[in-house]
């Protein structure tokens, strides 16, 4: 296991890393943890969750309502996840002081195993097929644990179809799709809070999907960050440009070079960016699907003012 050290909100954590359980662990039978199943569904990305408890179930429809399909099969979804319980309390032993939730990742070609502090779980893109094995341990809310799991498989699905979950704000205007996308403190949250111009889909995590004819979609999820302005959007939206935001004392859209826009895209790829090494094919998806999209720098104050300047550009 290593350790470095990340910053949010002017203090530091550590950030530590290693392995998630082995293929063998998971190989393990094991009982659904209930009865239960839902459907979340993206457009035409599905997930299903099946053997779960009663209070899951509640927890996950409650949640995620507007975006459920409870008439989807299984045999259309993306992913079937079956979920289960263990007596084993931690996957992650927790630290004494605070830090980011530790999430470890590991890319066996198609299959990806995951782990948390008291989450494990495996997917598989090319079987359609994980699992989620669920601890004893109380160092985050179950929900919380079982959603980034959830996040995770939804960028997986969406790069393999050669889209890509961004850690970005996004806002749907005049019919079309704008992507915001920036480290944490990059003003993601601002520019939302401040929007007064269009809707907003996301402060922190945005997805989008490919177009049969090139391009991408901006579309609807319940991954809304800390925003809670307006009803959660639905549908899918031609994505017209994305911005690497920047604060600055006016709006303005600035061209730069295109490979470094695009570096920082990437970067901002969660959960995926780190196996690119593994998985080129992935990377060359996620070039491929950008290729048509405008990517600028957006300089913006704590106003909408930006929207003025993007229509300046002609974006």
């Amino acid at each position: 296991m290593s350790e470095r050290w990340s910053s949010k909100g002017g203090r530091s954590y550590p950030v530590r890393h290693g392995e998630p359980p082995g293929a063998e662990y998971f190989a393990r039978p094991r009982d659904p943890a209930g009865a239960g199943r839902v459907v979340l569904a993206l457009d035409r990305l599905a997930i299903v969750l099946t053997g779960l408890d009663v209070i899951l179930t509640d927890a996950l429809r409650t949640r995620y309502g507007a975006y459920l399909d409870d008439v989807r099969a299984d045999g259309a979804a993306d992913l079937v996840v079956e979920v289960a319980r263990e007596s084993i309390e931690y996957f992650i032993e927790p630290p004494q002081a605070p830090e980011f939730n530790p999430v470890w990742i590991a890319c066996d070609g198609t299959r990806l195993r995951y782990c948390g502090y008291a989450l494990a779980g495996w997917l598989d893109t090319e079987a359609r097929r994980g699992a989620i094995v669920l601890g004893t341990g109380r160092a985050e809310p179950e929900m919380h644990a079982v959603e980034n799991f959830i996040r995770c498989a939804v960028a997986w699905c969406a790069a393999e179809r050669g889209g890509a979950l961004v850690h970005g704000a996004s806002a749907v205007r005049n019919g079309k799709g704008y992507l915001f996308f920036g480290e944490s403190g990059a003003g993601k949250s601002t520019l939302s809070e401040v929007n007064t111009r269009g809707s907003v889909v996301s402060d922190d995590l945005s997805l989008l999907l490919p177009r049969p004819d090139g391009g991408l979609d901006l579309v609807g999820s319940p991954f809304r960050g800390t925003y809670e302005g307006g009803p959660p959007v639905l549908g899918r939206y031609p994505l017209a440009a994305g911005f690497r935001i920047v604060k600055s004392e006016r709006a303005a859209v600035r061209a730069v070079p295109r490979p470094i826009a695009f570096g920082q895209l990437v970067g901002n790829l969660t959960f995926v960016a780190e196996a690119f090494s593994k998985r080129p094919d992935l990377f060359a998806r996620v070039e491929r699907a950008f290729a048509q999209v405008p990517l600028h720098h957006l300089e913006f104050r704590k106003d909408d003012s930006y929207w003025d300047a993007i229509g300046a550009a002609g974006l």
